[in-house]
């Protein structure tokens, strides 16, 4: 994909960088290849060293080289990483596996459908706590603010590269599912079925899930632990789990690297009635 450049009056070494980045997409710069020296970057845009080492900083935040502190600027490897894909219907796919056998159940969750990576592939850590419920988690759930909830918090990685592959805190008042004992105890995890199967033990049917989505730049530790670029924001979705009877259950916040998540939306629209009036082109718009 070509880049897009900036526009307008552009700052030196913002062009130097459109040129180098362009150079690299195109293959002109393979992976390995040395990029000129600053001294020949100096000399070919008549600029300061600071500017040709601006410009080199924004290609290394971009992920796009590596080097500095005396090492030659090189371009960098894509790093190997996990693509996550989060289609419109994979949480409609986790209910039907409610009903399925618990075999089946088993080799098919979350990470599978979003990653494609088998759970025995991976290394898996689950951590549940009583807490109490603050004025926001209060307003979302309907609840009086110090009620007891249930936090858990997921966090999934590569064995081979130690990079994190799925992270995610979820919320679920602790009266709902008290009934089933095995529910408050993260020993039981990973649960086969997943969140939905642990519902509907305590019999609970979700209707819906509603989403919201925002784009915040990540903490330091979480690129270490994610394998992120500087400069890539972390894609944060907030999901309320809704059951039948039209009350949030459960509140999850889960977080994925922009640079490697595609998230598929369809939004299906009302159809006109058989007898909608036809444009008339000879009225025009009227």
């Amino acid at each position: 994909m070509q880049a897009e450049h900036a526009v307008g009056a552009v700052p030196i070494h913002q062009r130097i960088a459109d040129e180098i980045r362009d150079r690299i997409i195109s293959g002109a710069l393979p992976v390995g290849a040395r990029l000129p020296s600053v001294r020949e970057l100096q000399e070919q845009w008549s600029c300061t060293s600071i500017t040709v080492r601006s410009a080199l900083d924004v290609l290394r935040q971009e992920g796009r080289i590596t080097g500095g502190r005396g090492k030659p600027a090189t371009v960098r490897p894509p790093m190997q990483r996990h693509p996550i894909h989060l289609s419109n219907n994979w949480t409609n796919e986790q209910k039907a596996l409610v009903l399925k056998p618990r075999q089946e159940r088993e080799k098919r969750g979350a990470i599978e459908m979003v990653a494609g990576i088998p759970i025995d592939n991976i290394i898996s850590t689950h951590k549940y706590a009583t807490v109490d419920a603050s004025d926001e988690l209060a307003a979302e759930f309907s609840v009086a603010v110090g009620e007891k909830l249930q936090r858990r918090v997921y966090e999934m990685t590569d064995p081979k590269s130690g990079l994190r592959i799925a992270f995610s805190v979820s919320y679920i008042p602790l009266k709902l599912i008290e009934g089933n004992p095995e529910l408050l105890d993260d020993k039981n995890e990973p649960w086969p079925g997943g969140h939905q199967h642990q519902l509907y033990t305590v019999g609970i049917e979700l209707a819906r899930i509603d989403r919201s989505i925002i784009a915040v730049a990540p903490t330091p530790g979480e690129r270490e632990k994610w394998g992120m670029d500087l400069g890539t924001p972390i894609i944060r979705i907030r999901s309320r789990s809704v059951d039948t009877n039209d009350r949030t259950v459960e509140l999850s916040d889960a977080s994925y690297p922009a640079d490697r998540t595609e998230i598929e939306l369809s939004e299906h629209l009302t159809p006109w009635p058989e007898d909608y009036s036809r444009f008339d082109l000879t009225k025009g718009d009227r």
